[in-house]
């Protein structure tokens, strides 16, 4: 006749199965703050990274604008986008203050060696005033700067076939004019050459600023628009960038209703990444600032 053995009772077994239970919904829970926490570092990167390129080739381009020195051609503009007409609002988290994106087009004339080339940037939406978009770029060359003139207008007219998407994402584009003293260039440029007029009676060299509404609220804009032709080039140019987080963008894409994906864009002010860089540029005649 055998002895008793020794084992463990229901009770043991269930306090070490609840145990074990406990501890492996940890390890779970510690394995996908890991994986967030690593997802969102991979994100934000990303996110970084092409930001980054991008801006890198825009400083490039933009440093190298060059006056055409001839009348009615347009060197240089930066204007508010008929397609971003309504600003988009993004409230600031953790304070009661809130951010209002604006997208501007711009247009700029560079050289290399005798050819003249137009470049072009605006961000097209999905729909008009969608609140987010794809920075495009449109380019067009001309042997020589005669006929320059009609690059800008080019570019206004240009279909959506002529333009390379770059980012995706932007909800924030803003290009500023700077004299050769490092300010802000926000008033009537009447001492340039050629005081000829530019698209609807808008005078040469001209600065526009314009009173942007907001929810019923004005907001006034220190260099809204800015148009330069002839001799006169900024000396230095201002690009401000906002890319929306591709995750967020992806939601975003998912909600149907319009006034839904604003309404969503609008809580996501900390997933927008914000570029920001002063570029000089190297072909200033600097009469055109005597």
């Amino acid at each position: 006749m055998h002895g008793r053995r020794a084992a463990f009772s229901l009770i043991e077994i269930m306090i070490t199965s609840a145990l074990l239970s406990f501890i492996v919904l940890g390890l779970l829970a510690m394995f996908n703050q890991t994986q967030r926490a690593f997802r969102s570092g991979m994100t934000q990167t990303d996110v970084l990274e092409s930001g980054r390129a991008a801006l890198d080739m825009l400083s490039r381009e933009l440093e190298q604008i060059t006056p055409s020195q001839e009348p009615y051609t347009t060197n240089f503009f930066a204007e508010p986008t008929v397609l971003f007409s309504r600003p988009m609002v993004q409230d600031l988290a953790g304070s009661s203050l809130a951010r209002t994106n604006m997208v501007q087009k711009f247009y700029f004339l560079t050289r290399f060696n005798t050819e003249y080339d137009g470049i072009g940037y605006q961000v097209i939406p999905e729909y008009p005033n969608a609140g987010v978009g794809s920075l495009c770029r449109f380019s067009e060359g001309l042997p020589t700067r005669f006929g320059a003139l009609y690059l800008s207008r080019d570019f206004y007219n240009a279909p959506l076939t002529n333009l390379n998407r770059i980012v995706d994402g932007v909800v924030h584009l803003r290009v500023r004019a700077f004299d050769t003293a490092g300010r802000l260039i926000a008033e009537e440029l009447s001492r340039y050459q050629d005081p000829k007029t530019l698209r609807g009676g808008v005078p040469e060299n001209t600065i526009v600023s314009t009173n942007i509404f907001v929810g019923g609220d004005r907001i006034q804009c220190d260099q809204a628009a800015i148009y330069m032709m002839s001799n006169a080039v900024p000396a230095f140019v201002e690009l401000e960038m906002g890319v929306l987080e591709p995750q967020i963008l992806r939601r975003w894409r998912s909600i149907s209703a319009p006034e839904a994906q604003l309404e969503f864009l609008a809580r996501y002010a900390p997933n927008v990444h914000i570029f920001r860089q002063r570029i000089p540029v190297r072909n200033v005649d600097f009469s055109a600032y005597q």
